[in-house]
């Protein structure tokens, strides 16, 4: 009789996913806009033209991104530290990952309404991260 547990493969995925979304929100820019004159100006973690709602978002969802990891590791670990499984909870967080997103970038358009402005790596990150994870974490819950 084998000892050994199987790895659940959308668990590892999950984990995978979460830390390249933290990455990409917190290094790259979240928005850009056009200022004139060939001035570019952006939103990040530490620009000087991100809006209080953007940068609010942007820490938002790098502290979800961190609880799905967490999450994710209770099932990948061997001693698991919480015995309940909470896939339906990591599905409710990465959707309002996606959310945030969502807001971060309606802010950034609010205030810089009357420039040019494009979503960026950092936002992309987040939803694109936020949507996989609902994903992957409904396949978990599913094939439990």
């Amino acid at each position: 009789m084998s000892s050994e547990r199987k790895v659940d493969p959308f668990a590892a995925l999950i984990l995978v996913l979460s830390i390249i979304g933290i990455i990409l929100v917190a290094t790259q820019y979240f928005a850009s806009f056009y200022l004139g004159g060939g001035y570019y100006r952006h939103s990040c973690l530490d620009c000087e033209y991100a809006t209080d709602g953007d940068l609010a978002a942007q820490v938002m969802m790098i502290v979800l991104f961190i609880i799905q990891i967490i999450i994710v590791l209770n099932d990948l670990l061997p001693n698991r530290f919480i015995d309940k499984d909470l896939s339906v909870i990591g599905l409710g967080l990465a959707f309002l990952t996606m959310l945030f997103a969502i807001i971060g970038i309606a802010s950034f358009g609010a205030e810089y309404d009357e420039f040019e402005w494009w979503p960026e790596t950092g936002f992309y990150g987040g939803i694109v991260g936020g949507l996989l994870n609902v994903i992957l974490f409904y396949l978990k819950y599913r094939n439990r």
